[in-house]
């Protein structure tokens, strides 16, 4: 078939909150990610997803662990207090997400989860997608390495790349393609026969060999 060897999508998750704003984020981390799979797995196909910026939003429910703030913030007055007013989802639907996933049918998503508030965004992201693929799902960013237990805990959550993602990322790709082991990965933790494993920590490509992130993705004036 002309379909490349593998369909490798990264996705930018949307964001829960009381209120977001414009310098938050254009996916950085995921375009190194995508030029050193260009760069290293050239027959790879890659693609990056930001489901947050640029997408909106959209008032959602107060969830019930913040539910005690809402007798303190009645009305959109004119205070600071005011952005506590309302909560959002910003970014597409998580409905949409999976219809959108769905169609693209990549073999693997790489979720991008860098903070830790906004981690069950990154699960439920997960969750989504494998209703309906059998995809590898990796979870990489801040959160995870700092956490990556409370991600593993999702069975939706297939590896999580702990600290730099680069070299690791190009490593997983390669064992998933040859079918080789995992233990040669750096940086992955993943479960095996019920228990956790983290393999060692490794330097990441030399800071010369990292290609420039790819923006091919997005559009230069959707951020700020």
């Amino acid at each position: 078939s002309s379909r490349a060897t593998l369909r490798v999508l990264l996705v930018q998750p949307p964001v829960q909150d009381f209120y977001d704003t414009d310098v938050r984020l254009q996916p950085i981390g995921l375009a190194y990610l995508k030029a050193a799979v260009k760069k290293h797995l050239p027959h790879v196909e890659i693609i990056i997803k930001d489901y947050h910026g640029g997408c909106g939003r959209r008032t959602i429910a107060v969830p019930d662990e913040l539910r005690d703030l809402v007798d303190y913030y009645p009305m959109a007055d004119k205070s600071p207090f005011s952005t506590f007013h309302q909560y959002y989802h910003f970014g597409k639907s998580f409905d949409e997400i999976e219809r959108e996933i769905a169609e693209l049918a990549p073999d693997i998503v790489g979720i991008s989860s860098l903070f830790t508030p906004y981690y069950r965004e990154a699960l439920e992201v997960a969750a989504r997608v494998k209703k309906h693929s059998p995809a590898i799902v990796i979870v990489g960013g801040s959160h995870a390495s700092a956490a990556p237990e409370s991600l593993l805990a999702s069975p939706d959550i297939d590896y999580v790349i702990v600290g730099e993602g680069e070299k690791p990322f190009v490593e997983l790709l390669l064992a998933i393609l040859n079918h080789t082991a995992l233990g040669a990965v750096s940086n992955l933790a993943y479960r095996r026969a019920g228990e956790l494993v983290f393999n060692p920590v490794g330097e990441n490509f030399p800071i010369d060999d990292l290609p420039p992130p790819d923006l091919s993705d997005f559009s230069p004036d959707a951020y700020r």
